[in-house]
């Protein structure tokens, strides 16, 4: 599908959602509607059609906030590699419509490198989301 001039149309940050990441959440962010974590489950017939009804191409997808960034230490590791593994196996069922966004290990910045650059050179993801903060703490500090 293309738009009428013959352009593809690609939407960024078009979040899901990984059940073992958000089991981690507490307070406020695990706070979503059934309806929403149905919809940003779903990798396949429902996000599709509603690709195709936008007129939207390639969707890129990525972790809703705060998705690995309040996580610690060798966790927040394993797990953010687990993560993007899994959007990678979503990705590959669908890869002319779907592309991805690494979740990146923020607490750890050399970890946050190497993940950003094996989820773009294995992975073939297209880059990574940040959210903001890491543990609450501006990712300009220069610590990061």
């Amino acid at each position: 599908m293309s738009s009428k001039r013959g352009d593809m149309i690609i939407s960024l940050e078009e979040h899901y959602l990984d059940d073992e990441l958000i089991a981690t959440y507490r307070g406020l962010d695990a706070g979503r509607p059934e309806i929403m974590k149905t919809r940003l489950r779903d990798f396949d017939d429902f996000r599709i059609a509603q690709m195709d009804e936008a007129g939207i191409d390639i969707q890129v997808l990525s972790h809703c906030a705060p998705a690995t960034q309040k996580l610690e230490g060798d966790v927040a590791i394993s797990l953010t590699r687990a993560v993007n593994d899994r959007l990678y196996d979503q990705i590959q069922k669908n890869p002319d419509r779907l592309a991805g966004f690494a979740a990146l290990p923020t607490d750890d910045p050399e970890a946050a490198a190497r993940e950003l650059e094996r989820s773009v050179r294995e992975l073939g993801f297209k880059g990574a989301m940040l959210h903001g903060l890491a543990n609450g703490e501006f990712l300009d500090r220069k610590k990061f």
